[in-house]
């Protein structure tokens, strides 16, 4: 609904806060000090629109269709960083779709990261569901 600043996702609120935690925190370690880390939300017509976008290093054209597959690690060692085990966007990218949403990755090497999660709205309003 344009104009209207209630969104309501139909989604599991844990497994929501854990993909956008994720998300935060790889956009924090792929930062360099002085970065930024920009979360913003918008709506369309189906779904509630999440994105995560940094300024950090980027990922490299030749692993962003693999970076959410399983045990797959960027080299964070360019802002000091320790990777994990590769398994957080993988993960959130099966949450996200066992919700009936999406997540999507794009980059520019050198110039940061955009990920944008894509979750299908409730048809409830916000006003509604806070009376139940």
């Amino acid at each position: 609904m344009p104009g209207s600043n209630d969104a309501v996702v139909a989604a599991d609120e844990e497994r929501l806060r854990q993909i956008v935690l994720n998300l935060l925190s790889n956009a924090l370690k792929f930062t360099p000090r002085g970065g930024h880390v920009v979360l913003a939300w918008d709506m369309d017509e189906h779904d509630v629109i999440i994105t995560i976008q940094d300024d950090g290093i980027g990922i490299p054209a030749d692993k962003l269709d693999t970076v959410f597959e399983p045990y797959v690690q960027l080299d964070a060692s360019a802002v000091g960083e320790r990777t994990g085990w590769g398994l957080g966007l993988a993960i959130s990218r099966d949450l996200a779709r066992a919700m009936g949403g999406d997540l999507t990755a794009s980059s520019s090497p050198g110039q940061g990261a955009l990920f944008t999660l894509r979750l299908p709205r409730n048809t409830r309003v916000a006003s509604d569901l806070s009376d139940s």
